[in-house]
């Protein structure tokens, strides 16, 4: 399973009831943390999940109210009790370790190691997090800003009828259901022989400051789970979008319709929409069931079986 917190949905600058837009993310013990504007931290300490087991930080773009507030979780994290022994990774678009470390002149002596990883966006350019495999994709900003998406594949489910008529010592099965295949009577028994067909995996996908796209419907298709930028609620509030490289409630709610999302959160609001709320018709319209996001909004994506 895989665990999701909203610990800010704001754009710009935090105000005192709404910090910036980041997200938790929680699976085999590791937390993640996607964007860190100035406030995370502070989120992070009242949700209450821990901090020393963050070992991943991923970043979508070098503006100020998605990484301000590195330096801080950092050192944060470091009197959490992480040692020396435990590296943390920090993931962005190109040149991430040249802003980070710039970033961290003002936090220069940490007790645990920090590894970099850019993401060029690439369909074939991946990153695994545990179970978790990562990718990538290009939004639709002023400067280069990435889209991210988590998949937890699931084996096929183990056949023992199938293993016993076979007649596979039960010591075997562990094996083959690890997909690996064991010798018995002279000859291989291969993992597909006592497994059934392929089963569906968890998937989430967080998206930030972009215009929506068909490259983007395309890389969150049928994921349980799409949290997404939705700058502005009032319709009117198009020509800002297109300026800006947001995107307004209706259109956020189009692109995760299209995508075939089977749930649809809300996040990074504009400081100027005091209540998001007022809006929400604007996205129910195209997509019944839309979810705004707030501080602490929490879900378990879990296999339906």
């Amino acid at each position: 399973m895989i665990d999701v917190s909203l610990l800010g949905t704001g754009g710009t600058l935090p105000l005192p009831d709404r910090f910036l837009s980041s997200l938790l993310v929680r699976h085999g013990g590791r937390l993640i943390v996607v964007d860190c504007g100035e406030g995370t931290q502070v989120s992070l300490r009242r949700l209450g999940w821990g901090l020393k087991d963050i070992g991943t930080i991923l970043i979508t773009h070098f503006h100020a109210d998605h990484i301000a507030g590195l330096p801080g979780l950092l050192l944060t994290i470091g009197n959490s009790g992480r040692g020396s022994d435990e590296p943390l990774s920090i993931v962005g678009p190109r040149g991430i370790q040249r802003v980070a470390e710039s970033l961290r002149v003002i936090a220069p002596h940490l007790p645990y190691p920090i590894r970099y990883r850019e993401m060029t966006g690439d369909s074939v350019d991946t990153f695994e997090i545990g179970d978790l495999k990562l990718r990538a994709c290009l939004g639709e900003h002023d400067l280069t800003c990435l889209a991210y998406r988590f998949d937890l594949s699931r084996a096929p489910a183990f056949q023992p009828e199938l293993a016993k008529e076979i007649g596979l010592p039960v010591q075997m099965w562990r094996v083959l259901q690890k997909g690996t295949p064991v010798e018995f009577n002279n000859r291989m028994v291969q993992p597909e022989e006592v497994l059934g067909p392929p089963r569906p995996g968890l998937s989430l996908g967080f998206l930030t400051d972009s215009r929506p796209t068909r490259k983007l419907v395309e890389f969150f298709t049928d994921v349980d789970l799409l949290v997404t930028e939705a700058t502005y609620g009032d319709p009117e509030d198009q020509p800002k979008a297109i300026d800006n490289k947001h995107m307004t409630f209706a259109e956020s709610a189009a692109l995760g319709a299209a995508a075939r999302a089977k749930n649809l959160w809300f996040t990074h609001f504009t400081p100027a929409m005091p209540n998001p709320d007022y809006f929400r018709k604007h996205a129910e319209a195209v997509y019944p069931g839309v979810v705004l996001g707030r501080e602490h909004l929490s879900m378990t994506l879990s296999y339906p079986d």
